[in-house]
């Protein structure tokens, strides 16, 4: 099981992945919002499987169970069967037309805002990208509902560019982090 020290790898891994995406979306004929949707929750999960997290989404396939919380998390369970740590969460904001489509992003992003994670991923699509992942960076830096013993968050956008057809990908910390890629 990945250790929280070696984390950044897994990191830098997710990252990669991201910025490929488009590539893959081509590779696998994802055509509809839902494709996409099943499609990045698969390739998370495998992720997180390859580093022995338990693995939780809604309508993906290899999953250990269903989304609790957040559309897509991992788990480390404890010897005694609880929860001891959420390795990864992730909102996956898909499938709204330009009306009102920064409110969904933002409703979506405020969950991993207050969630304790060792790393917070939010995907999404849209105009504008960098402008969007710019307003929710903003909106974590204000966030006071740090807790004691949180070293640092780290964030992980992946925005699908309408405007561009290509995906951006940005890492975010409050801390000191090994910036991905």
């Amino acid at each position: 099981m990945a250790e929280l020290t070696s984390f950044e790898k897994v990191q830098t891994e997710l990252f990669e992945f991201f910025e490929k995406l488009g590539e893959l979306a081509k590779e696998e004929a994802w055509k509809r919002d839902r494709d996409w949707t099943l499609g990045i929750n698969k390739h998370i999960a495998d992720f997180g499987h390859k580093y022995g997290f338990g693995v939780f989404a809604s309508r993906c396939q290899g999953a250990d169970g269903a989304e609790w919380l957040y559309d897509h998390h991992w788990r480390v369970i404890g010897p005694n069967g609880y929860l001891k740590r959420l390795p990864l969460v992730m909102e996956i904001e898909w499938g709204f037309g330009s009306n009102g489509l920064f409110e969904n992003v933002r409703d979506d992003f405020l969950k991993l805002v207050q969630a304790r994670a060792d790393l917070r991923v939010i995907v999404f699509q849209g105009n504008r990208i960098n402008n969007m992942v710019d307003q929710l960076i903003n909106e974590a830096m204000c966030f006071a509902g740090g807790q004691i013993g949180d070293r640092y968050l780290r964030y992980l956008f992946a925005g699908w560019g309408w405007d561009t057809s290509r995906i951006h990908c940005r890492f975010w910390s409050n801390g000191p982090a090994v910036e991905p890629g």
